[in-house]
């Protein structure tokens, strides 16, 4: 009977040390090729650039999942460096700080196999910290508030609107009631900001985290996903804040008590949002119970996005859901 010789062992596990050290280091290289270079395509292609920048992150969350953090972290240190090379230090704050910590953290929550609610309310809270950041960083380097700035380019946007209709032969008592909705439109959008920022950092959480799941399962590491959207359904206490939020409005606006008002109005934006997704998702339901046609689901989506009533329709029956429990969902709520 022969055994092995423990140098040969030796060797044959230095090898393998060395392909499980060389493997993270050439995918880690790769992706942040793959991070860059959606940092070009978002500079220099203004048609698709801005989808490109919202899935930045994907592949410091593949990285992530694959390797572990400490590789994501580095590949999103090199990439900024080399993105603030080529195009301009701004750029990479923008990309970087605005997107690398959502790719951190979703890829670290995933590995860890967290559910899916919480890997999208972590990402959600690095999302929003990542924008506040980039805001706080331009406001710095700039000298002035970013937010300013589009607030004055909308306001810029809606003058030359009127003098657009204007040149068009249209009544000046028109134009005057045309300029009083938009001003009333850029101030009532000046107050939802924060509102905005919940909201852009859930929707570009949950994108991303959709993204990386299809390019996951392409590479043979299925990971755990959300369950089918006429199942969805939110948290009890959202209808609570909806009302408190009402109440906090009527409140702030005849007591003329400004920030009660503001910060009421963002609740209330918050919590519509996601009732609509509730709605929606009621409908999803009743659209499978009842056999739907294609063409009549289609109708009633198109109306539901288009006209401002069905929106409303579907916000109260969010709140009809959630009161009476009409699909009967058990287990854990998403």
């Amino acid at each position: 009977m022969t055994f092995p010789n423990t140098s040969d062992i030796s060797a044959t596990r230095g090898e393998f040390m060395q392909q499980q050290g060389i493997r993270p280091m050439v995918e880690g290289g790769i992706l942040a090729s793959i991070a860059i270079l959606f940092a070009l395509i978002s500079a220099y292609m203004p048609f698709i650039g801005p989808f490109v920048n919202l899935i930045w992150p994907v592949p410091i969350i593949l990285l992530g999942v694959r390797h572990g953090y400490k590789w994501s972290i580095m590949a999103t240190f090199v990439a900024g460096v080399i993105i603030a090379m080529l195009l301009h230090p701004l750029q990479a704050v923008g990309v970087v700080v605005g997107f690398g910590l959502i790719g951190i953290v979703l890829g670290y929550s995933i590995r860890s196999q967290f559910h899916p609610v919480k890997t999208l309310l972590w990402g959600s809270v690095a999302s929003l910290l990542s924008k506040v950041a980039v805001l706080l960083i331009t406001a710095v380097v700039l000298g002035v508030n970013p937010l300013n700035m589009q607030t004055e380019a909308l306001s810029q946007a809606f003058d030359q609107a009127v003098q657009m209709y204007r040149s068009l032969g249209m009544k000046e008592e028109d134009l005057t009631t045309i300029a009083a909705n938009m001003q009333t439109m850029l101030q009532f959008m000046k107050i939802i900001v924060p509102a905005g920022f919940i909201l852009a950092a859930i929707a570009d959480t949950y994108l991303n985290f959709l993204v990386a799941k299809i390019v996951l399962k392409k590479l043979g590491q299925p990971i755990q996903s959300f369950p089918p959207f006429k199942d969805w359904s939110m948290p009890g206490y959202i209808v609570y804040i909806y009302l408190l939020a009402l109440v906090g409005m009527y409140w702030g606006n005849s007591r003329q008590i400004t920030e009660l008002y503001h910060i009421a109005v963002n609740f209330q934006v918050i919590t519509s949002t996601l009732l609509f997704v509730q709605g929606l998702a009621l409908f999803y339901f009743l659209a499978d119970k009842y056999k739907l046609s294609r063409l009549a689901r289609g109708i009633i989506l198109f109306l539901i996005f288009t006209n401002g009533l069905f929106t409303q329709i579907l916000v109260v029956a969010g709140v009809f859901d959630m009161a009476f429990d009409y699909r009967q969902l058990r287990g854990p709520r998403y």
